[in-house]
Formats: C-alpha cells, structure tokens, sequence
C-alpha cells in the first residue's frame, strides 16, 4: 500500500483564487478603517481648535480684568498715511496666551509692518493656529514689491466678530468726520475699529453672543492668502469679520465676488469659514465654544443680486462706506443675531 506524500501535502500553498480573497477581505478592512482613522483625527484638530478659541476667550476676560473693556479691532495710522490699517485685537492679547515675550518685543509707538517690528510680525503663534487648517502654519511671503518682497508674516486661523454687516466703522479720521458716529453706531458686534467694548454693554447676554470665529486660510484664493489674515494686523479681512453671510458660504452656493454695494472685499474673505465637516467653530462672549452648523439659519439672500441680503438696505454716508439696517417687517436671522451684543433678539439654545 503507497504512503501518502506527506512532503508534497506539507509544500501546497494558496490557490489563486484564494489568494485573491484574502487581498479582497484586507482590502475591505482597510477601507473600512481609514475613514475611522481619518475622523479619530479630525475629532482631535477640532479639539485643538476649541481649545485654541478656549484660550482666546479666557485671554479676552484677562484683558477686560486689566483694561476694562475687550481689545479694539484695530485703527487706522493717521500720521501721513491715511489709509494704513494698524495693529489689532491680538496683538493686546498676545500676553495672555503665554506669548509676553512676543507682547514685550513688540514696539507699539510704530506701525506693525515698521522694520523693527518685522520679527515679531513673522511669529507663527501655535494657539492662533488651527490644526485643521494646515498652509495657515506655512503660509507663501509676501510679494508686494518694492517695500515687500519676500516679506515674512504670521497668519492665524481666528477673527473677532465685527457684527452683521459688511462695512466697520472706517470712513475718514473720527476726529473729524462728521458721519463717524453713524458709522460707529452701525458696529454691532464686540470687536471692530475703534472697539472698545464693556461686558456691561454686550446685554443680549455673554452666552449669546460671538467673539472669536474661524476663518479658515487654506480655503482662501491664492490672490487672497497673501494679503490677508496677518496676526497683528487690525485689518477687515486679517483679524475680524462679519456674518452678512452664513458660514462657510462656499459650501452653501454664494458666490464669491467682489461687491460695489459695500466694503470691496470677496463675501468668502470676509465670512467665517473653517476646514471642519459642517460648520465652524465660535467662542462666545462668555468665554463658551460652540460649533455652529452651516445650516444655522440665517437671513435670506437675493440671487438675482449677487446673493445679497434680500432685506437689507443701505445709506450711503461717505462712499464707498455706509450704513446698514434691516428692512421694516423684517429681522435678523438666528445667525446675524448672535453677532450683536445689543440688539434685543430672543434666541432659543435649540436654535443653533
């Protein structure tokens, strides 16, 4: 009777078609864990991200402590440059999220883009950066030529909120425009030009109201992303905006344009936007984060106007500038509404 090759049984491999397989199952496996692995993630850069807007808020309270009131937005530098925007809010700041050393190195008698100041402007500060928003950590120098070329400038990913509208109260020097209380009147929210907010004054409630929110660099367009969210600068467009449009108003079909009817400014550069699935990040006034839905509802816009706000007219003061105000028997949306600290809306906690 023959034995068995056992040397023969013992040799015998994988089919190919079993081979096949086992790469089908692997490959299903993998596919089934990256998208976790990929959330895992993106759940922590959001974490960073909260606790980044944490700090700022905390910051802000600091601030208040010592000064009195929330940081200014920014102003304009008069002497002989009549349109030079000047520092901002976080540069005041910058000494209650651990950066005194950036605080103290800053030279405050001159402008942020003055040569002995170029060192400090370039300082990439991680808690003004969020994780989820990575070319803001490695953003392209400035090419302005002649004054700058190569001109190196730290960015960040988080704005004060100015309020609703478009326009800060810019216009011509405070000291004598006529129109400028108009002007300042306008600036509903908490950080704006020439801000000088109280606790006191925020009375639609701390809890209701924004202060900081994401404004996502590396969603910017390349022409805008080398003039645009500079840390120090007390800019439109750097370190605070508005929420004349909802969040993220890529996702949602604005177009992204230049307006004639208000601040020229492209509606994405000036609106709140982040790289986090389905909404941005907010600190409120009471030092809270919350994450705000696209989906917020928000007042409604015009199509056949350049997605302008349907029920917002303007008065023109001194052009470009202006004005603006909601129409007779009509009203913010929930979303415009969190960005006034005064405007007497009721706003339920379901309602973003």
């Amino acid at each position: 009777m023959a034995r068995p090759n056992r040397r023969r049984a013992e040799a015998r491999g994988f089919t190919l078609i079993e081979l096949l397989v086992v790469i089908a199952i692997i490959a299903v496996l993998i596919a089934l864990l990256l998208p976790a692995v990929q959330s895992a993630r993106e759940a922590a850069r959001r974490a960073q991200c909260t606790n980044n807007l944490k700090q700022l808020g905390l910051a802000a309270h600091n601030y208040v402590s010592v000064h009195g009131s929330l940081p200014l937005g920014g102003y304009f530098n008069w002497a002989g440059e009549t349109t030079s925007w000047d520092k901002g809010c976080l540069v005041g700041l910058s000494q209650f999220i651990e950066q005194g050393n950036i605080y103290n190195a800053f030279n405050t008698s001159l402008r942020y883009t003055n040569p002995a100041n170029t060192t400090v402007l370039a300082a990439k500060i991680a808690s003004l950066m969020c994780p989820s928003d990575p070319k803001v950590s490695d953003p392209p120098p400035i090419n302005y030529p002649p004054t700058f070329v190569n001109f190196l400038v730290g960015r960040t990913s988080y704005r004060g909120v100015c309020g609703p509208w478009t326009n800060p109260p810019i216009g011509p020097d405070p000291a004598t425009d006529p129109n400028y209380p108009a002007y300042k009147a306008n600036a509903l929210g908490v950080i704006y030009l020439y801000s000088n907010t109280t606790i006191a004054s925020i009375t639609d409630g701390t809890s209701n109201t924004f202060l900081f929110g994401e404004g996502s660099f590396g969603r910017l367009n390349d022409s805008d992303q080398s003039g645009f969210h500079w840390w120090m600068a007390g800019n439109y467009g750097d370190t605070f905006q508005n929420t004349m449009y909802p969040p993220n108003p890529k996702n949602t079909n604005v177009n992204d344009v230049n307006r004639n009817y208000d601040y020229p400014m492209s509606t994405f550069l000036i609106s709140a936007s982040s790289q986090h699935p389905g909404g941005v990040n907010f600190a409120f006034c009471d030092g809270s984060v919350r994450f705000v839905k696209d989906s917020i509802n928000s007042w409604p816009l015009d199509p056949s106007n350049s997605d302008a706000p349907s029920n917002v007219v303007k008065t023109v003061l001194t052009a470009p500038y202006g004005t603006f105000a909601v129409k007779p028997g009509t009203s913010f949306g929930v979303y415009q509404a969190l960005s006034t600290r005064a405007g007497g809306e009721v706003i339920s906690a379901d309602a973003y």
